[in-house]
């Protein structure tokens, strides 16, 4: 039977109240390891890790790339899954993957978030039907997947402070084209939208890619991003 790691970048989620709902999941499936490559959570991020008897890797990183590299460093599994902290899979998802691990080269699930609202609808349509099914670029919280061989060259990630995702697919889709979006759910929590405002965060979202494009500072654009709320990277410590 085939073999999943499954990464999960991580730094104080237990904040959120989901973080046990991400690991739920993963526990029906034996042939399935489970790294959680922590930043230095101060919370019971690790407590409710070490509960669903998780791998941890201790990497002191501040940027999701450095924990994203050392956990991918730590897997031994066939497929490699990048489970955004915040995202829970459907457990017919994780079957689909282990039933075709022969057939799977790179790709992700269809995102939606934990909320109904038009907006957020509008944002997971754009996410899956033109980021990721034209432009190619899947974002972690579609917890993209890839054959270990393929990840393994299109990694390490450089270390930036964001958009590590959007580097990971452009080299992914380099080396063996374009990515492949399967039907089951990648639900994840809008906390971002809830906290600092559907279209406040929405416009700051558009902004940054554009900064991205244009090669922008990425801890700049990092510290706006994470300014009041600290999900990923906590620059006041």
């Amino acid at each position: 039977m085939s073999k999943i790691s499954v990464v999960i970048p991580t730094f104080n989620e237990s904040r959120t109240g989901i973080f046990s709902d991400v690991l739920a999941p993963y526990q029906s499936f034996p042939n399935i390891q489970l790294i959680i490559a922590d930043g230095g959570s101060s919370d019971s991020t690790l407590e409710i890790a070490i509960r669903a008897k998780a791998e941890i890797v201790h990497t002191g990183a501040k940027s999701r790339a450095e924990r994203i590299n050392q956990g991918i460093a730590h897997a031994n599994g066939e497929i490699v899954i990048l489970n955004h902290p915040r995202s829970i899979l459907d457990v017919e998802g994780i079957q689909y993957i282990l039933d075709n691990a022969s057939t799977i080269t790179w790709g992700g699930f269809t995102h939606r978030f934990d909320r109904s609202h038009p907006f957020l609808k509008f944002t997971s349509w754009y996410s899956n039907q033109v980021r990721c099914k034209l432009r190619g670029i899947i974002y972690l919280d579609h917890c993209k997947f890839a054959r270990k061989e393929i990840i393994q060259q299109a990694c390490p990630l450089p270390k930036v402070d964001i958009f590590e995702d959007s580097i990971l697919s452009i080299r992914l889709k380099k080396i063996s084209g374009p990515p492949k979006l399967v039907p089951f759910k990648s639900t994840t929590s809008s906390v971002r939208f809830i906290q600092n405002g559907m279209f406040k965060q929405g416009i700051m979202n558009q902004l940054l890619k554009v900064g991205f494009i244009l090669g922008t500072d990425h801890k700049k654009m990092n510290m706006v991003y994470e300014k009041k709320i600290s999900l990923n990277t906590d620059y006041e410590k």
